[in-house]
């Protein structure tokens, strides 16, 4: 399974890490990383699920997330990752 990613946005920093976006399909993609858990949904569904760190890590930089998700995420060249404002 591969997942084309259109957009993304990081929602929050840590405890938990959290990104929304979309896929090329018009998708909602929804990724979080929480207890060293890192867990994609497709449409509200979970389609990938990890654990990647120990039980009290909830800090994923963008880059460690695409490194975890290789295979089951095509990070397409346009994809637009950005962190959300907080103004």
């Amino acid at each position: 399974m591969s997942i084309e990613v259109k957009n993304i946005e990081r929602c929050t920093s840590y405890c938990p890490t959290q990104w929304e976006g979309e896929t090329i399909n018009g998708e909602e993609i929804y990724i979080r990383y929480r207890w060293g858990f890192l867990r994609v949904d497709v449409n509200n569904e979970e389609v990938f699920g990890v654990q990647i760190g120990g039980e009290m890590d909830g800090v994923l930089t963008d880059e460690e997330m695409e490194e975890a998700t290789k295979g089951v995420i095509e990070w397409t060249k346009n994809c637009q990752n950005q962190e959300q404002s907080t103004d």
